[in-house]
Parts: structure tokens; sequence; C-alpha cells
């Protein structure tokens, strides 16, 4: 398991606007906080913090742990706290959901933590919780988290505006801690990537190779390697790096791939270390779609549109510019009315 560690505090744009918080190359989310509060294990008697909880137990059994909530900011906060769901993010990586809804999967596991506690500024508090395996859960790594954020909605800012218009958003700051546990021996696991396909994308002038990554295993895994493709007898190569995908999911690593010709089929073959000396392997033809030529069409007074070189029929460019000069007439009509009405 990688023991990397990057931090996660995920501003959650709420009504206006969402920001995914960004995943992480390790198997589990790290402790920490984002200014205002925080959450992490417990320090240890020499005072260190581990970076997320890991527990190891069979089926069926229990154990405790301790999280430390502490408000990092100037005035009293009033938190509310939620397990959450392990899962793998669509490109890679450890990412939480179903925080503060109904609990799914290894989120029902984590029971007996506070919802909510209120703490003046610059205090702690040590919140106890439970993780209990089902019996009969089969033998592997899995992710659970806890989750903190503030009771109360800030107030909203604003995000933008255009003239006279303006947008604001609720902006929510959460912050995850992993439960990393381990269903039984962990060196009678088996590790397993696979790579069962990969396919081209063009984004805007820039060419990508989309890798598929699954985890056919029974632990935690990531891994690194290189993407090479041959086309007019030039052969290019790409690092490949893949976050952490949990046991029996999957993911796609996005890997830009400049200097790929579009619209033409080539060998490609890939590669991922991971594991204890373990390699996945692929190989096979993959294009890179040209993306479609397009042309402006000028529609009516203020108005055009783009539509591809393949064409649209004449008749079909005909009626879209009468609809714009209907709705052009209809819109002084309608400002005349209102005219009128004022007067009146």
């Amino acid at each position: 398991m990688n023991q990397s560690i990057r931090g996660l505090a995920a501003a959650v744009v709420v009504a206006a606007l969402a920001v995914v918080a960004p995943v992480l190359p390790a198997a589990a989310a790290p402790a920490g906080g984002n200014g205002q509060f925080g959450l992490t294990p417990v320090p240890d008697s020499a005072g260190r913090v581990a970076p997320y909880f890991t527990l190891t137990m069979a089926a069926g059994e229990s154990a405790t742990d301790i999280a430390l909530v502490s408000n990092e900011g100037l005035l009293a906060e009033k938190l509310k706290l939620s397990r959450a769901t392990g899962v793998t993010a669509g490109n890679g990586g450890s990412a939480f959901s179903q925080e503060f809804k109904g609990c799914s999967g290894t989120g029902c596991w984590v029971s007996g933590l506070a919802g909510e506690v209120t703490l003046p500024a610059g205090a702690a508090e040590q919140l106890p919780f439970v993780v209990r395996v089902p019996a009969g859960t089969p033998q592997g790594q899995y992710l659970a988290g806890l989750t903190v954020e503030a009771a109360v909605p800030p107030p909203s800012v604003q995000v933008g505006s255009n003239g006279k218009a303006s947008a604001r958003a609720i902006i929510i700051q959460r912050v995850t801690v992993g439960v990393a546990v381990t269903v039984g021996v962990l060196s009678q696991m088996t590790t397993r990537l696979r790579i069962p396909d990969v396919s081209g994308q063009a984004i805007g002038p820039t060419a990508r190779l989309n890798i598929g990554v699954a985890n056919t295993g029974q632990t935690f895994a990531h891994g690194t390697g290189k993407a090479s493709c041959t086309a007019a007898g030039r052969s290019r190569s790409f690092t490949v790096f893949a976050s952490t995908v949990l046991p029996h999911d999957q993911a796609v690593i996005a890997v830009n791939a400049p200097g790929l010709p579009e619209g033409v089929s080539m060998p490609c073959a890939v590669w991922l270390g991971y594991g204890n000396g373990l390699i996945a392997r692929w190989a096979g033809q993959v294009t890179v779609p040209a993306p479609p030529r397009v042309h402006i069409v000028h529609t009516g007074p203020g108005a055009y549109a783009i539509v591809p070189d393949a064409g649209i029929p004449t008749w079909a460019i005909a009626l879209l510019a009468v609809g714009a000069l209907l709705l052009a007439a209809m819109a002084v009509v309608l400002l005349r009315l209102r005219r009128r009405r004022g007067v009146a």
C-alpha cells in the first residue's frame, strides 16, 4: 500500500457549482485540516499522528479506535461528523461517498461516532468509534472513512459576474480521513492489476491515451509504467502513473500523448509495474479520433451557429435563419407592448 500522503480538504459548492475532492495515490485519504477544523487519528505515545486509520481483524470481529477533531479557527465552531464509504475515483485514487447520507458498503461498518460536537477556538476533542466487519466478509482490504464539516452552512459568496449578472454559492469546507481495514492475513492475499483496454481521445490539440486499469486482486494497488505508440516509423513513449485502485474496482488513467497523429490507427503497448515486482501489460491498435471540422454560419442578425464541415442541408440553415428572424420580431413586439403598458 502506497504510504505517500497528500492533503484532502474538499470544498463542495452547493447549488451553483461543485468541486471534486482531489484523489490520492495512497490507499486512504490522509488525516489533516483545512485551516478551520481538522480530523486525525489520535497521536501515539511518541506524539506521531498516522495519516489515516489502519485496522486488521477477522470477519465477524470489531475494533475500537479514536478520532481527534479540532477547531483550528479563531471562533467557537459547531461541527457535524459522518461515516463515509471508500471508493475508487474515476481516474484512480481514493475517494469517498455517502457522507451525511444513509450508509452503504464499508461505511456501514462504522458506528458509535458522535454526530455533532461544539469546540471553542483552538480546542480539540477525542471521539471514539467502532468498526465491525460483518461475518462472512471475504478476505481482503477495504476502505471506509470519517468526515467532518461545519454544522451551520457559511453565508454565500460571489463566485462570478458578467455585467449586471452575478452568481453566488455556498462553499462547504469538508475534511475526510480514511479508515483502511484489512480483513484476514495480508501476506496471504493476492495483488493483481489488469489493463483491459486502451483508447485514444483528442482534447483540443492534444492527443490522449485513456488506459483502463482493473484491480482483480484482494489488496489496494497502484503502479507506474510506460505507454508507447509507433506511427509513421517513429515511436513515442509516455509515463503512466496509476493511483490506487481498490479491490474489485476499476479506473481510467488519462495520459497526455502529444505528438500522436489523429485519425490514424497505430500499434501501442502499455506496461504497469505494481506490487512486489508484478507487471500488467497490454498491446493493441489505438486510434486518436480526429476532431470534427466545423465552420460558423450566420443565421440572422447577431446570431451564429457552429456546424460540422460535413454540412447541414441548405434548407435546414434556411430554417435556422427564419427561426432567428421570428424570434427577433417577437422580441420587438413584446418590447413595444411593455412600453405601452408602462405609459398607460
